[in-house]
């Protein structure tokens, strides 16, 4: 039987299966993958002393398995109002030839057999969604058939459950490194959401229309950045929604140096400042708060690189900040991811002075800008 394959599993192709880390592939776009190869088998998935096994059958879930005292049929069930505790430690304590706790429960009259499969739809359903929170872990995808002796097996959309499973996940969590790139454009993209999505959601992909990039997404959007930038994460794992590719940038990075990250910062915090000046005597005080608003946003897609940065009275970024902040990563990623988020704050700032002041104004600025 023949592996799952897609461009993004290739990497982690073993022989009959499937074999990674969950930092390398998250569990959302893991899933995605499996269910874009209409696999079947089974997912053993691993984090620390838990153990999981999602069965795929056509690239949907159609069972699980869980060590998790949680996730065990009578703690699913008690905890849904569906058996009193008295019920359930009975059942366990009747198990005997290798009955089922739901088959137990049944023949004591403690659960409908309508229950009964609800109740494993809904055990399976927490089984995956509490993976969710996994930042790290193991994955293997072994392709097979589904065990005989799963006799209740269920239907679950993978769509559906990334979205719920992204709902539940605290959005300042590992989720914010998977935040879309501020200068990308998206479009709908081919997966319908039809009767999946809540209202808030429906607003958000509403924003999402060919011609916006995730910063503008961000700024039009009245859920907050976090939710928002986690919200679009989900449409594109899912392909709500996808990328038409990066908005043109207003400057090249001819100007900037290729020594030190004292020189780097420099010559953009003369832009920032050189931005600030204007817009003060533009509009006024308020300029300080509508630029701190955009670099908000950026420092939510840019976190390794601008976390805790804030400007100064003169507009320009927390330099110290952001070379502790960048002293964090390997040293070959530093220059590219130092100077990426610092041109994506250039180019919110030019998107705030474009809202605020003008198209007129903005060119100004650019031009005042451009090497010469």
């Amino acid at each position: 039987m023949s592996s799952p394959s897609t461009p993004r599993l290739q990497p982690f192709i073993v022989p009959g299966g499937l074999r990674g880390t969950l930092a390398t592939l998250p569990v959302p776009d893991l899933l995605r993958e499996l269910q874009l190869s209409e696999a079947k088998g089974i997912l053993s998935l691993t984090s620390d002393r838990v153990k999981k096994a999602l069965f795929f059958n056509e690239g949907k879930v159609v069972f699980g398995t869980s060590n998790v005292s949680t996730d065990r049929l009578g703690e699913v069930l008690l905890a849904e109002g569906k058996i009193t505790r008295e019920q359930n430690d009975l059942s366990l304590r009747a198990l005997s030839g290798g009955k089922r706790q739901g088959r137990v429960l049944v023949e004591m009259g403690a659960l409908s057999p309508d229950d009964l499969w609800t109740g494993v739809q809904s055990q399976v359903q927490e089984i995956v969604l509490g993976v969710f929170n996994w930042g790290e872990g193991q994955f293997h995808f072994e392709a097979s058939p589904l065990p005989e002796r799963e006799r209740i097996t269920v239907d679950l959309d993978v769509t559906a459950l990334v979205l719920e499973g992204l709902r539940r996940l605290d959005a300042g969590g590992w989720v914010r490194v998977r935040h879309p790139d501020g200068h990308l454009v998206l479009e709908q993209g081919p997966t319908s959401a039809e009767g999946l999505l809540h209202p808030f959601e429906e607003h958000v992909v509403g924003l999402v229309d060919g011609e916006r990039s995730v910063i503008e997404i961000c700024h039009e959007s009245e859920v907050g950045d976090n939710q928002t930038l986690k919200l679009l994460y989900a449409f594109l794992v899912t392909g709500i929604a996808r990328s038409k590719g990066r908005k043109v940038q207003t400057l090249d990075q001819d100007f900037v140096p290729a020594d030190t990250t004292y020189a780097v910062l420099e010559s953009f915090n003369q832009m920032y400042r050189f931005i600030f000046t204007y817009m003060v005597k533009e509009v006024g005080p308020i300029a300080e708060n509508v630029l701190a608003k955009y670099l908000g946003t950026v420092r939510e897609t840019r976190p390794e690189v601008l976390e805790g940065v804030k400007l100064r009275s003169d507009g320009a970024v927390d330099d110290g900040t952001i070379e502790r902040n960048v002293g964090r990563l390997p040293e070959e990623e530093r220059r590219g991811r130092l100077v990426g988020a610092l041109n994506e704050l250039l180019y919110a700032e030019l998107l705030a002075v474009k809202r605020t002041l003008g198209e007129q104004h903005e060119g100004t600025i650019i031009r005042a800008l451009r090497p010469r």
